[in-house]
């Protein structure tokens, strides 16, 4: 009984392995240019950084908070405007500043990763298809369950 069942189930995986496996040779090509996916990347990460900035420094009244216009300097720019703490507790303080070391680091990043993504070729890996055989029938398989009188399964049937 078990070996049945063992064969029941062993042979429709077997099949389907078969037919799974990729028929195409994989290449690999590198693309001489910039790196589109880093570029992208950057753009994304300086943009969504910088766009707060923006918003912030053109909502705040503080004098040095005007300086975030200015893409990936500005929050450095405005962090050295910003002066210490006479009264204790700072207040908001502490965290603006935090803030602008935050904001400053992740705008320097997307910075680097678009300059990075100019120097960094691209890598494309394509699949080469077989040349196509003159009259030759297309593959097909279907799996489905199976019940004989000793044994439950999956069957699979195709043409190969």
């Amino acid at each position: 009984m078990k070996r049945r069942l063992f064969t029941a189930i062993a042979s429709p995986l077997a099949a389907m392995a078969l037919v799974l496996l990729p028929t195409a040779a994989q290449a690999e090509r590198v693309h001489y240019g910039p790196n589109r996916a880093m570029i992208g990347s950057g753009i994304v990460t300086l943009g969504i950084s910088y766009g707060a900035s923006v918003i912030v420094g053109a909502q705040s009244d503080h004098p040095g908070d005007k300086s975030l216009f200015i893409p990936v300097a500005g929050p450095w720019m405005d962090l050295t405007t910003r002066g210490g703490c006479d009264a204790e507790p700072c207040g908001h303080e502490t965290a603006n500043k935090v803030l602008l070391v935050a904001d400053g680091i992740v705008q320097a990043i997307g910075a680097l990763d678009i300059v990075a993504g100019l120097f960094t070729p691209e890598t494309v890996t394509t699949a080469k298809a077989p040349a196509a055989e003159p009259n030759v029938a297309r593959m097909t398989w279907h799996v489905g369950p199976t019940v004989t009188s000793s044994a439950y399964g999956l069957a699979a049937v195709g043409t190969f």
